[in-house]
């Protein structure tokens, strides 16, 4: 199939488009699953989503790659294995929860004694509820979690 030309006006859904000006003007991409082509930073809801899916899957594939996780390389959470359950987030929605995590990072930087090499962990324990949630930094994982799991 012939894509056409490399530069051209953005085929996306303009009375959708989140950005102020368009149709925009620039390279196009490959024909998606409409067969519409567009340009990168199309604001139309079919770009939006394509753009979340790709940036979710490669934080996953990266999050995968760093806690050790060995078995099957899909973009399905779900079938890891491993010795834990895993579900990726990534995106505006993690915001608020990094945060927070950075936040008490620095607040325990500044109180951690010399010498002390030890990992950070954050453990939030909501209004309301009995159990806790446990928040630790990939790098710290390799560090502390990922020797643990190769025993297993």
């Amino acid at each position: 199939m012939l894509q056409g030309p490399d530069k051209g006006p953005c085929e996306g859904k303009a009375d959708k488009c989140t950005v102020g000006k368009c149709p925009l003007f620039g390279t196009l991409t490959k024909p998606s699953r409409d067969g519409r082509r567009r340009i990168r930073g199309c604001g139309d809801p079919t770009a939006r989503g394509k753009r979340n899916r790709v940036k979710g899957d490669s934080k996953a594939r990266l999050a995968r790659k760093k806690m050790g996780i060995l078995g099957v390389n899909s973009r399905h959470e779900e079938v890891w294995g491993g010795p834990v359950r895993i579900e990726a987030k990534a995106g505006k929605q993690i915001k608020p929860i990094a945060t927070r995590f950075n936040a008490a990072r620095a607040q325990s930087e500044e109180a951690r004694p010399i010498g002390d090499t030890r990992p950070f962990v954050m453990v939030a324990l909501p209004d309301g509820e009995t159990d806790g949630i446990v928040l630790i930094s990939l790098s710290d994982w390799q560090i502390c979690i990922r020797p643990l799991m190769e025993e297993i």
